[in-house]
């Protein structure tokens, strides 16, 4: 049995773009998730292993929605799910709140921090043969302007060649999922049932890839 780690975000929780605002979130079912999706073509021979939280980020501590920081969870995370053949990161959205004023380098450079402290504990993949792949989230669509995330669309559609760079810096893998998916026009920021489909057979196919 494979397994595959997956750290992620909202997108990876499944968060669904029609939540009303002041509601407790709703997710989809797992088969609609991408996660479900890329467990169920991979098949029997592999357990995807969903790891997402509403608002997580790389490396910013989020003085609104507190213990969000990546940074903080993800060596936890290695070690309750080790040993596993492969880490998936798909992060960078929440980076992109006005708050943070980061940078479309600086969020790629905070997923190249998560890929390099998963690369320093080896021994948490299958025969110490560390794999990660990056996912670079895709731009954001219409964002309201009084949103947290107002003024990031520019910014998203940045992302790529830097998440590019990093991965090469640090001998990842990387996959832009921009390529493949656009986010929700109802919110912006979150994917559509199809969305999450279309990304789940994208990574699938990386995955193979890597794999084999």
């Amino acid at each position: 049995m494979r397994r595959i780690l997956v750290f992620g975000d909202s997108n990876t929780w499944g968060y669904r773009p029609d939540n009303a605002p002041g509601e407790p979130p709703r997710r989809y079912d797992d088969a609609v998730r991408w996660t479900g999706v890329l467990g169920a073509l991979l098949g029997e021979g592999y357990c995807v292993l969903n790891e997402g939280l509403n608002g997580r980020t790389t490396v910013w501590d989020d003085p609104i929605d507190p213990y969000r920081r990546g940074r903080d969870h993800i060596v936890p995370l290695l070690e309750t799910h080790a040993p596993f053949d492969l880490l998936i990161v798909m992060l960078g959205t929440n980076d992109l709140k006005q708050r943070f004023g980061a940078t479309a380098r600086d969020i790629a450079g905070g997923a190249q921090v998560l890929a390099e402290m998963a690369l320093a504990r080896a021994w948490v993949f299958v025969g110490n043969q560390p794999r990660v792949l990056l996912i670079c989230p895709p731009p954001l669509g219409p964002i309201e302007p009084d949103s947290s995330f107002s003024g990031g669309g520019e910014k998203s559609r940045r992302l790529a060649p830097h998440f590019r760079a990093v991965a090469r810096e640090s001998g990842v893998d990387w996959l832009d999922a921009g390529e493949f998916v656009a986010s929700a026009e109802a919110d912006g920021v979150h994917l559509t049932p199809e969305a999450h489909r279309a990304l789940g057979e994208a990574v699938a196919r990386k995955v193979k890839e890597m794999l084999g």
